[in-house]
């Protein structure tokens, strides 16, 4: 067995990313370094069970995130795309993508990228206390969602976390598992605003311009060319 201080750290990152723009690609860079992971994986989800269906394709929706990536120098190949919940049954419940991943590479140790809006839904997740007991927690912070509320909300998990004296960013869990706070970079704003600019034939600031290359090749999001 490897020792948990020698295997590999990835964090998984899962959203719709409808479409991936430059605030993911950043978040996912920031979480990488920070948090001194050995890979970070974008998931995007096929069917999310808690979020409204996607408008693209998963298909168009995991090649924009390949395109972005492919152009981003800085992930040096540590940042990565999977599309492993194409194969897995709907709706895509975290806790089955946690452990497909395990199948297809054990050993590693696996941190959950989300949002401090998430944290506090997560009672209502699938299965959460298995899940709990499977994943580390990176927790982003978002501007309507205070310090204390985080707080709370970790220590109402079950499991809960209960906070490590010398770090107050750092939270302990049941059997080793930890939660870390970042207060240094917000998660992204949706991309709903981003659709629709594209639907009337704009190029969005956010949007790199791979993305906005596979958009305008394939028509997504109502696309047209701006008269």
């Amino acid at each position: 067995m490897v020792a948990a201080d020698e295997a590999l750290r990835i964090g998984l990152f899962g959203g719709t990313f409808d479409p991936v723009h430059q605030g993911h690609i950043e978040l996912a860079l920031h979480v990488l370094a920070r948090c001194r992971l050995d890979r970070l994986l974008f998931i995007p989800a096929l069917l999310p069970p808690h979020k409204q269906q996607p408008v693209a394709s998963f298909a168009h929706r995991a090649g924009m995130i390949e395109a972005a990536l492919a152009d981003c120098r800085q992930t040096d190949g540590r940042v990565r795309c999977s599309r492993i919940e194409e194969r897995l049954p709907a709706p895509s419940y975290t806790l089955n993508t946690v452990r497909a991943l395990i199948s297809e590479e054990a050993g590693c140790r696996y941190s959950l990228v989300i949002g401090a809006d998430s944290l506090l839904d997560l009672p209502h997740w699938h299965r959460i206390d298995e899940l709990l007991q499977t994943v580390d927690l990176i927790v982003v912070k978002r501007d309507e969602i205070d310090r204390a509320a985080v707080d709370r909300a970790l220590a109402a998990l079950t499991p809960a976390f209960v906070p490590n004296p010398g770090h107050c960013d750092r939270w302990h869990g049941q059997g080793g598992r930890i939660a870390l706070y970042l207060d240094d970079i917000e998660l992204p704003v949706s991309s709903s605003a981003i659709r629709e600019e594209l639907a009337k034939g704009m190029a969005p600031a956010l949007l790199p311009p791979s993305v906005l290359a596979h958009v305008r090749r394939h028509r997504l999001y109502g696309w047209k060319e701006a008269v």
